[in-house]
């Protein structure tokens, strides 16, 4: 026994030896597999977030082609708002204007001028005078109608009113517009009137292209000249009044039928243009 003993004691060491050698390869073993689990956990957790990062990156690119969408939408939504309000196509005006516009009884004797000299002076009285008028220009095509009343004079050889604009309304390819500015000249003694008015960027004057002996006008305004905004540039002279060649004479007619002070109709809107009796083109043309 005691020998079996002092074997044991013996064997002991080698007994330790081989137990921390068997630990050490455990610990060794868990110690190694430590890093390979946290490694894991890193790669899974990038992996996730590489997959987070994608589908956010996969919504933004939704969204933004959502918004993309939207604003392609909402242009074509613009683009078909915009068409609708487009001006229709020109379409037959009216025979008479009159039912387009509210209109008024002009009235007759509204202002007296007076007049003082050393003989004494006169007095003359002046009717308020309202106008419709056809306008065509380009693709643009409809009337316009102004009402004026005398508001002063001006002594030029006779008394001259001078108009004031009460009121001036367009209708224009179906649409009814506001001129920019309207002005009414009398016209001084010979009384060759006319008015000009701002319109789609420039200065539309209605004249007349014939004219009586002496330089009179025989007959309503007849024709359109087309300026530039400042009123001096002329763009297009549509009434030629001087042009030897009547083909080249009243390019742009128009008619203007002045409001009666009877009953305030405006009469009939046939265009019935003639040359004045007067007009030397007219003798000349007769000769031929």
């Amino acid at each position: 026994m005691y020998i079996s003993a002092m074997n044991f004691y013996k064997l002991l060491p080698f007994c330790a030896l081989f137990f921390l050698l068997a630990c050490g390869e455990d610990s060794s073993s868990t110690s190694s597999a430590e890093p390979e689990e946290y490694s894991s956990s890193t790669e899974s957790d990038e992996s996730s977030s590489s997959v987070k990062k994608e589908k956010s990156s996969s919504s933004e690119k939704v969204e933004i082609s959502s918004s993309s969408e939207k604003a392609s939408s909402s242009s074509k939504k613009e683009d078909a708002s915009s068409s609708s309000v487009a001006p229709k196509s020109s379409s037959p005006l009216p025979s008479d204007p009159l039912e387009l516009f509210d209109t008024r009884k002009p009235k007759k004797n509204f202002y007296t001028c007076h007049y003082k000299d050393e003989f004494g002076g006169f007095d003359e009285d002046f009717d308020q005078q309202d106008w419709i008028c056809t306008f065509k220009y380009k693709d643009k095509e409809g009337y316009i109608y102004l009402q004026t009343t005398p508001t002063s004079c001006t002594q030029i050889w006779s008394l001259l009113p001078n108009m004031a604009i009460d009121s001036a309304i367009m209708y224009i390819n179906g649409e009814y517009v506001t001129p920019d500015s309207v002005t009414y000249d009398w016209g001084e003694n010979h009384h060759n009137d006319f008015f000009r008015i701002g319109y789609d960027g420039k200065i539309f004057e209605y004249s007349h292209s014939t004219y009586a002996a002496g330089y009179r006008a025989c007959q309503e305004m007849d024709c359109l000249k087309v300026f530039q905004s400042d009123g001096k540039t002329l763009i297009e002279d549509g009434c030629h009044a001087q042009a030897e060649d009547l083909a080249e004479s009243r390019t742009l007619p128009i008619v203007c039928r002045m409001a009666s002070l009877e009953d305030g109709t405006f009469g009939d809107f046939t265009d019935t243009f003639k040359l004045c009796p007067s007009d030397s083109r007219l003798r000349r043309q007769q000769e031929q």
